[in-house]
């Protein structure tokens, strides 16, 4: 089955009585309150591991501190103190890309307010964003409810809580990608290769949107087609515009050039992911994900030790492998939602998210991250809401599920615990 656009009569209507604008921001306000009640819980109890957590205060901190964990310390260097590379073994900020820091610090200049309050209020903002416009692809697609569904199926989703206050770059990143699609599909493609490289500015895994990008422009103009039984090409069937879309790799250029001119290294980003404590080398063992598979191996062993002693470190490496198989599964499952993304929306989207899963197929020893990195896979979303619309048990199902997850994780994130 291939998804059809909705009606533009009532796609319009819809939008000009500002009803849909109001839903998306409605159901992201309602899961972001729960959120925070579930972060600020975790936050306010026995951290598990003050190493992992900076617990000085700030101006918001009573509020929003729960929120500043982890890779957060390293866009509040980035934002107040600058980049430096100390070489591929050692870790450092060059391994965080731009884009979110340095709105960040110019945020901080202009308002003076806190770069760990802002990094908050910005993720939040973002957020919303990124809400509106996916609720609006969507529509563009499907009816208004099934629309609705794919929302709050991502809002849901376990990881859901880096676009709802914590101090990371996934919900900029979200926001640009998405947008940059919407621009595209309204036949702006300059515009969209410009929100593209403040994509590929943001994050590593912004290249997929360069190929995504530049894939839905050959589908939309049907660049590449099958007749009878080959390929044809027909370049002609492109526009000048749509050259516009090569503009999104930009960022990830700019970002290089950079660290070349500063530090002699454009890969250092690269390079530095094999420092000790990141260890994300590139190499057979990352590729074959034989960290991962000694994850599975250990847990039961784990799991039996922390039962029977309780301590908490052993619970940590429990809670550690757990997340990571998960977040191994997770990758599986969008694997075949991007099959199905390729049949239903066109092989360009399906191109889109099949390269975006390939980026923690390739670049992660044990899929660590891969759980928030696959939250721009959007048409994922799209796709699985149309599973989950004509199943309402299903639906109230995944969601109870999904969400019991979101809250768990997001207490334990306020709690000092490292999930993604």
């Amino acid at each position: 089955m291939t998804l059809s656009r909705s009606s533009e009569p009532d796609r319009r209507s819809d939008w000009i009585t500002g009803r849909a604008w109001l839903d998306a921001l409605a159901i992201f306000a309602v899961v972001t309150a729960c959120v925070f009640i579930a972060v600020n819980l975790g936050g306010h109890a026995q951290l598990s591991s003050i190493a992992s957590v900076d617990t000085t205060p700030y101006a918001g901190s009573s509020i929003f501190g729960s929120w500043f964990r982890f890779d957060g310390r390293w866009y509040d260097i980035i934002a107040t103190r600058g980049y430096y590379w100390a070489g591929p073994d050692l870790q450092s900020p060059v391994a965080y890309f731009p884009a979110y820091p340095m709105l960040l610090r110019v945020l901080h200049e202009v308002t003076g307010v806190s770069v760990r309050l802002l990094g908050s209020l910005v993720t939040i903002a973002c957020g919303a964003g990124m809400s509106v416009l996916l609720l609006r692809w969507c529509r563009d697609r499907v009816d208004s409810t099934t629309a609705r569904i794919a929302l709050v199926t991502l809002l849901v989703y376990p990881y859901a809580y880096y676009f709802m206050g914590a101090v990371y770059a996934d919900a900029l990143f979200a926001l640009a990608v998405i947008g940059a699609f919407v621009l595209l599909e309204r036949d702006h493609p300059i515009w969209a290769g410009v929100l593209g490289a403040l994509a590929t500015a943001t994050r590593p895994t912004g290249l997929a949107v360069v190929i995504g990008l530049v894939a839905v422009v050959l589908w939309k103009r049907e660049v590449i087609t099958r007749v009878a039984g080959r390929t044809v090409i027909s370049l002609r069937n492109l526009r000048r515009g749509d050259f516009g879309v090569l503009l999104s790799i930009g960022g990830l250029i700019a970002y290089m050039t950079y660290l070349g001119a500063r530090f002699d290294a454009p890969l250092a980003f690269e390079e530095v992911q094999k420092a000790p404590g990141w260890d994300q080398g590139v190499g057979p063992r990352t590729w074959f994900k034989i960290t991962w598979l000694q994850q599975i191996k250990n847990l039961p062993g784990w799991t039996i030790g922390w039962i029977q002693r309780g301590d908490d470190a052993t619970f940590q490496k429990v809670q550690y492998a757990s997340t990571v198989i998960l977040q191994g599964l997770l990758i599986i499952g969008f694997l075949v939602l991007a099959y199905f993304v390729w049949k239903r929306l066109g092989w360009g989207y399906g191109l889109y998210s099949f390269a975006l899963l390939a980026i923690p197929l390739v670049g992660t020893k044990d899929f660590q991250g891969a759980g928030r990195y696959l939250m721009a896979a959007f048409p994922c979303f799209l796709v699985l809401a149309t599973m989950l619309t004509p199943r309402p048990v299903l639906k109230w199902l995944w969601w109870g599920v999904s969400a019991s997850i979101l809250l768990l994780w997001t207490f334990a994130y306020g709690r000092g615990y490292y999930l993604a």
